[in-house]
């Protein structure tokens, strides 16, 4: 099967479509970045990308989005009269790589036995909700607000298999799945900062590898960042590349 960024989930609606490039946008959550912004089909000249970024900010500046983010084509460098024209316009530039892995690649290494892994219920879903929203103050309350209501809603209307670690009744980490015909996407993995490097990130793949074991597990993450390493180690095979761009606008 041959996989790229098409295959990532994006929750967000397509607001707009050209031969250039397709905008998205999520009105649950208009500060999600991820979910609102122009991805490029192509390459755009310089002055491609001037308009279409005049085009966004006057659609974010409408609808009350403080900030810009363009994606750019996978596997393809920004070119250097693009790259120096979004550095000097304040755009702070970083890239997504994309892994993938047969769950029976994965560990079977029994693991944290203290700790227990289940889908979220009823029961754990104030705890799931609260380790989010903490995380998402960083962003402001605004922002964790929204999240936690999106989040919710995905609860509330199964759009995504939420799953929890909990150590001593007590929510300490999360991940979520979002499921195709081929693949399951493991997102949202996040562990609270003091029951970090315990091996509770590891066990909550387990779980995504034994209960979706008949797909390829995909996932994204932050091309300078440390999870890229824990992937590679855990034998996650590197799909691709993808730069963006994002400025936050003053007003």
């Amino acid at each position: 099967m041959t996989l790229s960024f098409q295959n990532i989930n994006i929750f967000a609606q397509l607001e707009r479509e050209t031969e250039l490039y397709r905008h998205y946008q999520l009105d649950e959550v208009k500060d999600r970045y991820d979910s609102n912004f122009i991805e490029f089909l192509s390459t755009p000249t310089l002055s491609e990308l001037q308009a279409a970024l005049v085009y966004l900010q006057h659609k974010h500046l409408q609808s009350g989005r403080q900030f810009l983010k363009a994606v750019f084509p996978q596997d393809e460098e920004i070119p250097i009269e693009l790259h120096q024209y979004l550095l000097s316009d304040q755009f702070d530039i970083a890239s997504l790589e994309m892994y993938s892995i047969n769950p029976n690649v994965f560990t079977r290494e029994p693991i944290c036995p203290e700790v227990t892994i289940e889908f979220v219920s009823p029961r754990t879903l104030e705890g799931y909700l609260e380790i989010h929203y903490k995380d998402a103050l960083q962003w402001g309350e605004s922002y964790a607000q929204a999240k936690s209501a999106m989040l919710k809603r995905d609860f509330e209307l199964k759009r995504t298999a939420q799953i929890v670690a909990t150590y001593n009744g007590k929510v300490v980490g999360s991940l979520d799945v979002i499921e195709s015909a081929t693949t399951a996407e493991i997102d949202n993995l996040f562990v609270l900062p003091a029951h970090q490097k315990k091996g509770i990130g590891t066990k909550l793949q387990q779980f995504v590898m034994k209960h979706y074991s008949e797909k390829i597990i995909i996932l994204v993450a932050d091309g300078d960042d440390t999870p890229r390493e824990m992937y590679t180690k855990q034998g996650y095979s590197y799909i691709g590349k993808r730069f963006s761009a994002l400025k936050t606008l003053l007003g």
